[in-house]
C-alpha cells in the first residue's frame, strides 16, 4: 500500500488479515554528482593548480611546479588527471596560456590550434583580476570553513588550513583561493539547489613523482578505450559507452568492489617513478601469489566486496538527508574494515602494505562503529527509510516511543473494526500520519476516475488525492489525532536531534573513516592485478635508478589474449644503444614492438607484474608518443600537424629518463620532407650523447643509416621475414639490420593486379635511373598526344655554341 510523500505509514490494514502493521520513512537519495571544477594559473613560468570535486566534497590543491611555454606539458598533465567538467582561469595572465588553456578545453588533448581567434568555450570561466587578486584569493583561501573545523574559532581555523597547505607556494594558493571564492559567488550555477557548498577536507598533491604522459599516449597503449553501445540508437549517448579491450578492463574485471576500480583507474592515470612505492606495491604482489596465503587473501576479497565509497553518504550525512540505508552502508564499510584488521593482524608484518592498513585503523574508528551501532535499529527500517533510534539509548525517547506503542495497541481493534466496515469492492486500507494534518485513512482508488465522496456516508470526510491514494478523515483518524497527538512528530524529532550529535561526531573523525577504505581500495586493486598477473605468466620486474631497460622476451599484454604472439628482446641505456630504429615490411610487426616495450615499462611504474620473461625497468621521468593522429573538425589540425606537434613537445619536454615513440613520424607530407624532419628530431636527440633518452622509432626510410651511422647511441633492428616465390612470411621478431618495405610484395597479397605492380616496377626503377620511361605496347596515342608530339618535334632547338 502507497502512501503520500513524507507522510508516515502507522497503520496498513487488510480485510481478513489483521496485525499487519509497518512503518514507512521517506527517502531522500540526494544529488550524486561527480562534477570537478579545475582552476590553472600561469605566471612567469610557475604553474599553480587547484580542483573542487563534488562527489566527495574535497579540494585538492597540487604543488606549485615549473612549466615552460609553449608546450606547457604539466598543464595538459593536470587536466588529464583531472578530467575537470569546467575550468577556471584568471583573465589577466599569459594570452599565451589562456589561449592553449581554451585550445585544451575544447579539444580535450595537448594540441593547439593555429588560428589566432578563439572564443571561450561554456565549461571555461575567465575571472576578473580586479576581483580576483591574489591578495583577496590568499585571504578567502586562510578563511576556508571546514567540517572539521565547526567549534574553533576564527584563529584557529586559519591555523589549521595554514598547517595543510604551503602558503610560499603563491601560484598553487592563488589558484585554490580563486577557486573558493569563484565557487562561493556561484555555487547554484554547478550544482543543484538543495546541495550546499561545503569541504570535508583539503589536501596538497603534487606531481612530483608522477610519469609525465599525455592522453595521446595512454590512448595508442591502449590503456583505456571507450567503445560505443553495440545498438545504434544508443551511440552517441555518453552513459552508453562502454569499455573495450584495454589494460583497465584487462585488471578491472578481477576487482571486487567499485571503490578497488577507482583506485584502479586512478593509478592507470598516474604512473609513478617513485620506487619506494612501487616496491611496496610489488612487495603486495608476490604476497598474494604465494600458495600458503591463498585462503586469507579470499577471505579478504570476500569483505572487500562489501565496501562502498562512503564519500557521497558522508556528504549526505552532513546535510542531514542519509536515510537508514546510508547509515548502514556505513556502518557495514566500518564493521568490515574492523573486520579485515582482525584477519590482517597474524599477516601485519608480512608486507607494508598490510602494516599501513593495520595501523590505518584508529581508535576513533571502533569507537565510530560502536556508537552508530549502539544508536540506530537498521532492523526496523525495511524500507530504507528514516533511521530509527534504538531502544535503551534515550530515557525520554523510550518513554515516548512505550506511550505511542500502549496507544496504537487500543485503537489496533477500532481500526480493524473500520476495515470490517469498508464496502466489498474495497480490499485495504492504511492509516499515515502527516504532521501537518493529523492522522488519515489512505484507501486506493478502486477504480479509474471514481467519486471519492462516495463514502462521505460511512463517515469518510475527503482531504485529497495523491498518486492514485484517497486520503479521508473519519472518527477513528479523529480519536487518534485527540488521542496520540503530535507524539510521532516529537519522537522524530527526539531521534533528529540524537542524529545530528551521531553525524558530528562522525565528520569530526572523517579521515579516521576514509583512510582505512582508501588503503583496502589499493588492496583490492592490486589483488586483481595479481590474478591477471599469474593467469598469463607476467614477472616481477626490478627496479632501477641507473636509466637503464633490460627485458628479455616481452610480450603484448592486450595482443597476446587473442592471438598467438612472438615475443622480443629490448635492451637501452648505458652501454646499450639509445636509439632503436626499426624497419620492416607493413604488417611485420614494427608499431606492436613499440607498444609492447612501452606497455611493460608503463606497467612497472603502475607497481604491476610485467609480461616478460626478465624485467629489469630504469625510472622514467616522462613517455611521449608519435603513433597515431586523429583529425577533427574541433581541433582543425591535418595529422602531419598533429605529428609535428608531439614531436615538438618530445624535444622540448623529455631528457635522459624519458621514454619516445616514433612510429612513421612524418608520413602525413611528402616523402623527402617528412625523412629530413625526422632525421633532423633524431639528430637533435642524438647530440645529447649519455642524455639521450630512449627513443624507439619505426620507419621506411632505409637511407636513414646515412645520416645517423650506426654506433653506442644507434642501433638498427627489422623484423624477421621468408619469403618463398615471392610471398613473405613474417615472423615478429627483432633482428639486427636493415629490411627493405617490400611494398610490391605486399600490394601483390592484398590482391592489386599483377599487371599494374608490374608497370609500378618499372616505372620505379626507370625514376631511379636516367633511363626515360618508355610507353607501353599496345597503349595507342590520343589526340592531345599526337598534338604533343608535332608540337615538341617542330620546337626549333638551336645548337649549343662551340668556343675555338
Amino acid at each position: 500500500m502507497e502512501s503520500s510523500e513524507n507522510s508516515e505509514l502507522i497503520f496498513s490494514i487488510r480485510q481478513n488479515l489483521p496485525n499487519i502493521s509497518e512503518e514507512i520513512e521517506t527517502d531522500d537519495r540526494g544529488d550524486n554528482s561527480d562534477v570537478k571544477i579545475l582552476c590553472l594559473l600561469w605566471k612567469n613560468g610557475k604553474m599553480g593548480a587547484a580542483y573542487f570535486c563534488g562527489e566527495d566534497k574535497s579540494l585538492y590543491v597540487y604543488e606549485e611546479i615549473t612549466d615552460t611555454a609553449p608546450q606547457f606539458f604539466l598543464t595538459c598533465s593536470v587536466y588529464r588527471e583531472v578530467s575537470p567538467k569546467y575550468l577556471i582561469t584568471v583573465g589577466k595572465q599569459s594570452e599565451e596560456y589562456v589561449k592553449y588553456l581554451i585550445d585544451m578545453s575544447v579539444s580535450n588533448d595537448a594540441t593547439s590550434t593555429v588560428d589566432t581567434l578563439r572564443s571561450v568555450p561554456p565549461n571555461m570561466f575567465l575571472l576578473s583580476f580586479k576581483e580576483y587578486s591574489f591578495e583577496i584569493c590568499r585571504s578567502v583561501l586562510s578563511e576556508l570553513n571546514l567540517c572539521t573545523t565547526a567549534d574553533m574559532s576564527e584563529a584557529e581555523k586559519e591555523l589549521y588550513v595554514n598547517s595543510l597547505l604551503n602558503f610560499d607556494y603563491k601560484m598553487s594558493i592563488y589558484a585554490a583561493g580563486a577557486l573558493v571564492k569563484y565557487l562561493d559567488k556561484n555555487w547554484a550555477h554547478f550544482m543543484s539547489a538543495r546541495s550546499d557548498l561545503q569541504y570535508l577536507q583539503v589536501s596538497q598533491i603534487s606531481l612530483k613523482g608522477h610519469v609525465l604522459m599525455d592522453w595521446t599516449t595512454l590512448n595508442a597503449l591502449q590503456v583505456f578505450q571507450q567503445c560505443s553501445h553495440d545498438a545504434n540508437f544508443k551511440r552517441g549517448i555518453q552513459s552508453s559507452n562502454r569499455e573495450g579491450l584495454s589494460i583497465f578492463r584487462l585488471f578491472s574485471s578481477s576487482c571486487k568492489s567499485k571503490v578497488g576500480q577507482t583506485c584502479l583507474r586512478n593509478m592507470l592515470l598516474r604512473p609513478v617513478n617513485d620506487i619506494h612505492e612501487l616496491s611496496k606495491r610489488l612487495e603486495f604482489i608476490t604476497f598474494v601469489l604465494h600458495p600458503n596465503h591463498q585462503e586469507f587473501v579470499e577471505s579478504l576479497q570476500d569483505n572487500i566486496k562489501t565496501l562502498s565509497d562512503v564519500t557521497i553518504i558522508l556528504t549526505k550525512i552532513k546535510n542531514s538527508r542519509a536515510n537508514c540505508r546510508d547509515w548502514n552502508i556505513l556502518y557495514k564499510s566500518i564493521y568490515h574494515a574492523l573486520f579485515i584488521r582482525e584477519l590482517t593482524s597474524p599477516y601485519k608484518n608480512s608486507c607494508e602494505l598490510l602494516h599501513e592498513f593495520y595501523h590505518s585503523v584508529t581508535t576513533e574508528l571502533i569507537g565510530l562503529e560502536n556508537s552508530i551501532n549502539n544508536a540506530i535499529d537498521f532492523t526496523a527500517n525495511k524500507n530504507f527509510g528514516r533511521p530509527v533510534i534504538k531502544l535503551g539509548l534515550d530515557e525520554s525517547l523510550d518513554a515516548k516511543k512505550l506511550r505511542r506503542q500502549d496507544i496504537a495497541q487500543h485503537v489496533t481493534a477500532a481500526a480493524e473494526l473500520a476495515a470490517q466496515q469498508l464496502p466489498d469492492y474495497l480490499h485495504e486500507c492504511a492509516i499515515v500520519y502527516l504532521p501537518e494534518m493529523g492522522h488519515l485513512l489512505a484507501i486506493k482508488e478502486w477504480e479509474p476516475h471514481c467519486d471519492p465522496e462516495s463514502l462521505a456516508d460511512l463517515g469518510f470526510r475527503f482531504m485529497f488525492t495523491l498518486r492514485g491514494t484517497i486520503h479521508y478523515k473519519n472518527p477513528l483518524c479523529l480519536e487518534l489525532d485527540e488521542s496520540l497527538g503530535d507524539i510521532n512528530a516529537e519522537i522524530i524529532a527526539h531521534e533528529n536531534r540524537i542524529l545530528q550529535r551521531l553525524s558530528s561526531f562522525i565528520l569530526k573523525y572523517n579521515k579516521d573513516i576514509r583512510e582505512p577504505l582508501r588503503v583496502l581500495a589499493l588492496i583490492d586493486a592490486l589483488i586483481a592485478i595479481a590474478k591477471v598477473s599469474a593467469q598469463n605468466n607476467y614477472v616481477r620486474p626490478s627496479l632501477n635508478t641507473e636509466n637503464t631497460h633490460e627485458i628479455q622476451d616481452c610480450r603484448h599484454p592486450l595482443l597476446e589474449l587473442v592471438s598467438n604472439f612472438e615475443s622480443n628482446d629490448f635492451f637501452s641505456g648505458n652501454n646499450y644503444s639509445h636509439i632503436k630504429i626499426i624497419t620492416g615490411p607493413n604488417g611485420s610487426g614494427k608499431s606492436v614492438y613499440l607498444k609492447e616495450v612501452a606497455l611493460v615499462i608503463y606497467l612497472a611504474h603502475v607497481g604491476s607484474y610485467v609480461p616478460a620473461r626478465v624485467a629489469n625497468i630504469g625510472m622514467m621521468h616522462s613517455i611521449h608518443s608519435r603513433m597515431q593522429a586523429t583529425e577533427s573538425a574541433s581541433v582543425r589540425l591535418s595529422a602531419f600537424m598533429i605529428d609535428a606537434i608531439q614531436a615538438t613537445q618530445a624535444i622540448h619536454n623529455a631528457n635522459a629518463n624519458s621514454l619516445i615513440l616514433l612510429d612513421e613520424f612524418g608520413r602525413g607530407t611528402t616523402v623527402e620532407e617528412g625523412f629530413a624532419l625526422l632525421v633532423g628530431v633524431l639528430r637533435d636527440f642524438y647530440k645529447k650523447n649519455n642524455d639521450c633518452p630512449h627513443i624507439l622509432v619505426s620507419t621506411h626510410h632505409q637511407k636513414i643509416v646515412d645520416y645517423l651511422p650506426e654506433g653506442v647511441l644507434v642501433q638498427y633492428l627489422k623484423m624477421a621475414h621468408t619469403e618463398q616465390n615471392g610471398v613473405l612470411s613474417f615472423l615478429y621478431k627483432v633482428t639486427d639490420g636493415i629490411s627493405n618495405s617490400f611494398a610490391f610484395n605486399i600490394a601483390a597479397q592484398v590482391g592489386i593486379d599483377e599487371t599494374i605492380i608490374k608497370r609500378t616496377k618499372e616505372l620505379f626503377k626507370n625514376s631511379k635511373t636516367i633511363k626515360p620511361i618508355v610507353r607501353q605496347e599496345g597503349c595507342s596515342l590520343s589526340i592531345n598526344d599526337r598534338a604533343l608530339v608535332e608540337l615538341v618535334a617542330n620546337v626549333d632547338i638551336p645548337e649549343p655554341d662551340v668556343e675555338s
